[in-house]
């Protein structure tokens, strides 16, 4: 890794205002390059852990997959985790600027996008780490603000109702979807009952 992308981390982990101001000119391909590395990291460690026996892929119900299915699920969790972190990406990042541009208007979606490569640091450095994977998580949903509040040259306020808005929404549809299959699973039983 490049001593300019360990510098540009380190100031997203400590400084991140400031690294975000300094990130409103990078181009979207610079801000790419650094996702894919670090989205990198966080795939190999974490298909790392899955080889180690760390992790749900590594066992098919009631059947251990032994160490040369440990070797593929662990190959396949490096693949999944990082095709998925690019689809993610870009899904989420036209998500919240549908946000950005409704709350903010806004400086275009490549600042969207930049905003959550950038603030994706701590989830893909730490995120591959079981439980505090969770602290990463949560400390990119801050970055997340930030990066939105400073490459939209909006207020803290905005930004979080910008980012915070569609995950309440995504975790409400999830609820109601929980309920829904709940439901259907008990009629399903009442019914083989009767």
């Amino acid at each position: 890794m490049s001593q300019d992308i360990i510098e540009k981390a380190k100031g997203f982990l400590m400084d991140p205002a400031e690294t975000f101001r300094n990130a409103q000119s990078d181009d979207l391909g610079e801000a790419f390059k650094y996702f894919a590395i670090i989205l990198a990291i966080n795939s190999v460690l974490s298909g790392l852990l899955v080889m180690a026996g760390v992790g749900a892929a590594t066992e098919i119900p009631g059947m251990a997959l032994g160490i040369a299915g440990s070797f593929a699920s662990g190959i396949a969790a490096i693949v999944g985790t990082f095709i998925g972190g690019i689809i993610g990406l870009f899904i989420g990042g036209i998500i919240v600027h549908i946000f950005v541009a409704l709350i903010i208007g806004g400086n275009g979606i490549e600042q969207t996008i930049k905003a959550l490569i950038y603030g994706a640091t701590p989830g893909m450095l730490l995120g591959w780490i079981p439980f505090i994977g969770i602290i990463g998580g949560l400390w990119s949903l801050v970055l997340y603000i930030i990066g939105i509040r400073e490459l939209h040259d909006t207020t803290t306020g905005k930004a979080a109702v910008a980012v915070l808005l569609p995950v309440i929404i995504l975790v409400a549809l999830l609820v109601m979807l929980a309920f829904v299959v709940a439901g259907l699973i008990i009629a399903g039983g009442a019914m083989s009952a009767a």
